[in-house]
């Protein structure tokens, strides 16, 4: 008899197609079954149809999908295909609104002041469809002559822009047509921040991300490096109380440096785990299957 399907981890085709080259597949299969009892399968997203219509239902590879895991794992924001695993049933990590939630920059903020979480302060001006209402002056009198500018939903540190003049100010405005965010500049973390890990409502670790090139920006992917960082007692608390505000069970949480002590800069639903795993000894895989395992022992 088949045993029952308890968890399904999705990547994109690009991954997916990486990690079976790499081993990487077969080892967190294997690694399930005999390290954490758990029957897991590897799902390529891009395979998947969604139909609706008299009802819900599911195509993979072009086959009717007809036994559902109890879990799905999302590694890459697909809200349409996971909102139809959760209207089926399957209880989805991170849910659909949480991604939805914290892929919102603005959003974001509002949910982390309404915690009490302690971010930079961050103005949004309400824009117009035909013309340009947001000014740099009006801007510059909360912010000042220098602060952030990011694209409402940016990642990876791209559409994030560190602004000081009106020209580059009103092009910016112009490009994301008026669908951003400024924020108040933390010069004292110029170049690097600390990327937090929190997975089923605990912290699992951290780094320090350093620009190595100079750029204000310290993500990995703009070409950051990782080290470790000596406080984590001082940001634990935080990343948790930023991860729950969220309702985000797999978090990544950037903190920068100020002079009056930490602040949440952003959040993440599908984080990389890159940065932890080059300054700890903590594994991806390790972190995943310990989310499921927990995920289905509760009641």
């Amino acid at each position: 008899m088949m045993k029952k399907i308890d968890a399904w981890l999705f990547y994109s085709e690009y991954s997916y197609n990486k990690k079976i080259e790499s081993g990487y597949i077969d080892e967190i299969v294997r690694k399930a079954k005999e390290e954490y009892g758990i029957n897991l399968e590897v799902k390529n997203i891009h395979k998947f149809t969604l139909i609706s219509g008299e009802e819900n239902k599911l195509l993979y590879d072009g086959v009717e999908v007809t036994e559902l895991p109890k879990i799905a794992i999302s590694r890459r924001y697909e809200i349409y295909l996971f909102r139809q695993f959760e209207l089926l049933g399957v209880k989805v990590f991170n849910n659909v609104q949480s991604m939805i939630d914290a892929r919102n920059k603005m959003k974001t903020h509002q949910m982390l002041a309404n915690s009490g979480v302690k971010t930079p302060k961050t103005v949004y001006i309400v824009p117009k469809r035909t013309v340009m209402n947001i000014k740099y002056e009006d801007v510059s009198k909360i912010l000042g002559k220098k602060f952030i500018l990011k694209w409402i939903y940016g990642s990876q540190g791209t559409f994030v822009h560190l602004v000081d003049n009106e020209t580059d100010f009103n092009e910016l405005v112009l490009k994301y047509q008026g669908k951003v965010l400024f924020q108040e500049f933390i010069e004292e973390s110029f170049g690097f921040d600390i990327r937090a890990y929190v997975l089923g409502g605990e912290y699992v670790g951290c780094a320090v991300r350093k620009s190595s090139s100079g750029d204000f920006r310290s993500n990995l992917a703009k070409g950051g490096s990782a080290l470790k960082f000596d406080k984590e007692d001082e940001i634990k608390d935080l990343a948790v109380q930023a991860a729950k505000a969220v309702n985000l069970d797999i978090c990544g949480v950037d903190i920068l440096v100020g002079k009056d002590g930490y602040y949440i800069c952003e959040v993440n639903a599908i984080p990389g785990f890159k940065s932890i795993s080059k300054v700890n000894s903590i594994n991806e895989k390790d972190l995943i299957l310990n989310l499921i395992r927990k995920k289905l022992d509760e009641k």
